[in-house]
């Protein structure tokens, strides 16, 4: 079993600060379209780029299991919010993952890998919602 702390700091209006020891703050505050200001991360996009962030580590895992030789990974990430019976929640992510390969032979084995990566992200594990993978392998 792990576990991960983090704590949450309010600063101001609608703003505060989440920590976790030893690595850097990050700015929080509510999303602009709730009246929080603009250009700072909100919970909505640290899940994003979280369950995007996950996808691509346990990627990497398969992928160097496989000892697939990978030149780039890049990923976009994009969260629907909707109303719903219980009140607002994501209600799907779609993560498009480009990756690019060293050599074409191993597009079967690098798929592979994305697939358990899709399965196996414990984030994605973890939440109600369907978290849809859409690969390119170059």
């Amino acid at each position: 079993m792990w576990t991960y702390e983090t704590s949450v700091d309010w600063k101001e209006g609608k703003t505060g600060e989440t920590r976790c020891d030893g690595k850097p703050a990050i700015e929080v505050a509510t999303p602009p379209e709730f009246g929080g200001p603009e250009n700072i991360w909100t919970p909505e996009d640290l899940l994003t780029s979280a369950v995007a962030a996950c996808i691509m580590t346990s990627a990497l895992f398969f992928i160097d299991r496989a000892k697939i030789q990978l030149r780039s990974y890049k990923s976009k990430a994009t969260a629907t919010m909707e109303k719903t019976p219980a009140g607002l929640a994501i209600t799907r992510i779609v993560i498009a993952a480009s990756i690019e390969l060293h050599d074409m032979e191993q597009e079967a084995a690098a798929r592979k890998a994305m697939e358990q990566a899709e399965k196996s992200c414990p984030l994605s594990i973890s939440l109600t919602c369907p978290v849809e993978l859409d690969v390119h392998v170059s």
